[in-house]
């Protein structure tokens, strides 16, 4: 496994390693394609680079973005929609244009053709040269929920309780009980994988996708059979993963 692991003091730190991270991929290659998701943990990351554009410092014309998850059955306009999450913090106050913006139509009425065409897409356009992910505490990544497969591409797939409940935190009400998602076979196939963890409650799932087997039974531990991962975690998150090295 060839992992970069950054371990730094919070959040605010861990989101400005993050946007270091991105910055680079962009620098490299201005036409750059991310995939991007959404949920607390990029949230700063995707500020500072909203501050790094409006201050002329990231250009942002280029690139191209990929929606990695979304709600099945949700439409780009409701409030739960996990694309118009993500085009309220980073696409729109980035000026990124929806012609460079590919997204999980969770509003088709045949899902699973809407995942095969977002496949084509991904391919035709090369593949991801950096895909950026948070970990669950369930060892999910994406909506790759425990028992999702390492050859799965984008699909259907049936959201855990643990989830949901965690999910209720964002919308209080309605939480749709099915997700659409980028499989663990397109992730890995990312030529670069960033995993962001902040917080204690990532840090048994860190351990375990880290240093656990790699098992269906916790997602993220395929990522131990990445080319080029780097791991961004705080403290918190990555306080098992220390202990583990002391002892070991």
């Amino acid at each position: 496994m060839h992992m970069k692991l950054i371990i730094v003091d919070g959040y605010e730190e861990m989101s400005d390693a993050a946007a270091d991270i991105v910055a680079s991929v962009i620098a490299d290659k201005p036409s750059a394609a991310l995939g991007l998701t959404t949920g607390n943990t990029p949230m700063g990351l995707y500020k500072r680079l909203c501050a790094r554009y409006r201050e002329g410092r990231l250009p942002l014309q280029d690139i191209r973005v990929f929606s990695t998850e979304e709600y099945l059955g949700v439409p780009p306009d409701d409030r739960r929609s996990l694309y118009a999450w993500l085009k309220r913090e980073l696409l729109e106050p980035c000026g990124i244009g929806q012609d460079r913006v590919f997204r999980m139509s969770g509003e088709d009425p045949e899902p699973q053709l809407a995942c095969e065409r977002f496949d084509r897409l991904l391919q035709t356009s090369g593949g991801m040269d950096l895909i950026v992910e948070g970990i669950g505490r369930n060892g999910h990544i994406g909506f790759n929920e425990p028992g999702s497969l390492p050859a799965t591409r984008s699909r259907i797939v049936a959201l855990t309780n643990e989830t949901l409940d965690h999910n209720y935190e964002y919308w209080s009400d309605a939480v749709p009980q099915y997700g659409m998602t980028i499989g663990m076979a397109n992730i890995l196939s990312a030529k670069r994988i960033l995993l962001m963890a902040s917080g204690s409650a990532k840090a048994e799932s860190l351990l375990k996708a880290l240093h656990g087997p790699v098992t269906s039974a916790v997602p993220a531990s395929f990522l131990q059979e990445a080319g080029n991962l780097t791991v961004l975690a705080d403290k918190e998150a990555a306080k098992l993963l220390v202990s583990s090295e002391r002892q070991g």
